[in-house]
């Protein structure tokens, strides 16, 4: 319910500028990509209840996964891969961010975390359909992001997902 929230605001992505030598720019991205990585460090520490709250119903965070699953850059394409050792910890930073944003996508797509935090699998299915978690564009990009380096979790991860919700495969 929308009343759980707590209405955290989750910045959006923005790519590494393609000139590293604009500082402001630079700066910018950094300043970002930290927000980033302590709103997806602090969505991942919530309860259940108040993680499923604000994934459903805070427009924010759809905003911030939507920017980044669009603009994160893609480990099958080595372009612009250099620009990072230019930036002090850059490709830290979007290592870890990418990493964050996996987990919070695995946690997306799990409907028993334990024995006392779960959904029924009808009713996860409602919810992450119902509250457009994911589709289909998603879904793509999730796997052009991830399933180089992680597979057979990804392929678990979206075979949930089809599996609980029927909806996706008529949306295929």
């Amino acid at each position: 319910h929308p009343s759980g929230m707590e209405h955290h605001y989750f910045v959006t992505y923005i790519s590494l500028p393609s000139d590293v030598e604009d500082g402001a720019a630079v700066e910018q991205w950094i300043e970002r990509m930290t927000f980033i990585q302590e709103d997806l460090s602090w969505l991942l520490q919530q309860n259940h209840t108040k993680f499923w709250c604000e994934v459903a119903f805070n427009k924010d965070f759809h905003s911030m996964l939507d920017s980044y699953l669009r603009y994160a850059p893609r480990p099958q394409r080595c372009i612009g891969i250099d620009n990072y050792s230019s930036i002090e910890n850059g490709k830290v930073l979007e290592d870890s961010v990418s990493q964050l944003m996996f987990m919070c996508i695995l946690r997306l797509s799990t409907h028993k975390e334990s024995a006392e935090n779960f959904f029924t699998p009808e009713g996860f299915g409602h919810v992450i359909y119902d509250n457009y978690i994911f589709d289909i564009p998603r879904l793509f990009d999730i796997c052009s992001l991830y399933a180089i380096n992680n597979k057979e979790l990804l392929s678990k991860m979206i075979g949930n997902i089809f599996k609980q919700q029927e909806g996706y495969t008529r949306d295929l």
